[in-house]
């Protein structure tokens, strides 16, 4: 908390710019480095023409009980509706930015899908010897489609979208496009959700048979 609360003071007094995804473009076309600090599972989502991926948090790949629980915490907190797991520090994010970003005259943009985790980032930076830093205030979920050249969806709020909520198509992004598409994009929605309820209606029958052959 004390990271955070530094980073928003040196935000308030200029030392590291507070833009939007809009000026972060403009910005990308006079020189700037978008640096990328989403993990790849998002990243690979939605991403930035020209942007550079390393992720200030990794995958918790560990499978002992505390981690375990971890990620069932995770999923009980809503992990099991927007997707996500629990996350842990990139202990080579410094080193992996340093080989593709050198410190000598670097002008960085950082970024993530919300805007929480590039606050980590820029601290961290700021730390290592960066100077021209600047923040994307509220992330590539307040990115609009003209904001900034978008690869691998029709824009970055993608990145942030999963769990259940991606499979019905119920996200902000995915209704919005929805809408574009007209009736075949809320036709597959439909579908989808269909699919679902047979699939708990199976599930449930399932578990009828089952309880029926083990109290016979």
């Amino acid at each position: 908390m004390h990271h955070y609360c530094c980073m928003l003071l040196q935000i308030r007094e200029g030392r590291v710019k507070n833009v939007t995804c809009a000026a972060a473009g403009q910005m990308m076309k006079e020189g700037w480095t978008l640096l990328d600090v989403r993990p790849q599972s998002e990243h690979k989502k939605a991403s930035v023409d020209g942007g550079v991926s390393v992720p200030v948090f990794v995958d918790e790949e560990d499978l002992s009980f505390g981690a375990l629980v971890k990620q069932a915490t995770a999923l009980g907190m809503g992990g099991w509706w927007l997707g996500g797991g629990h996350m842990k520090p990139n202990p080579q994010f410094l080193n992996n930015v340093r080989q593709q970003i050198p410190v000598d005259g670097a002008k960085v943009i950082v970024a993530c899908q919300k805007g929480l985790r590039s606050l980590a980032a820029c601290e961290q930076l700021s730390r290592a010897g960066y100077g021209d830093i600047a923040w994307i205030n509220g992330g590539f979920d307040a990115a609009r489609k003209e904001d900034l050249p978008v690869v691998g969806a029709p824009d970055l709020r993608y990145g942030g979208i999963g769990g259940l909520s991606e499979f019905l198509g119920w996200t902000d992004a995915q209704r919005q496009n929805s809408q574009t598409e007209g009736f075949i994009g809320g036709f597959q929605n439909v579908l989808k959700l269909a699919a679902l309820v047979l699939l708990l209606d199976g599930l449930w029958f399932g578990y009828d048979q089952l309880q029926f052959y083990l109290n016979k």
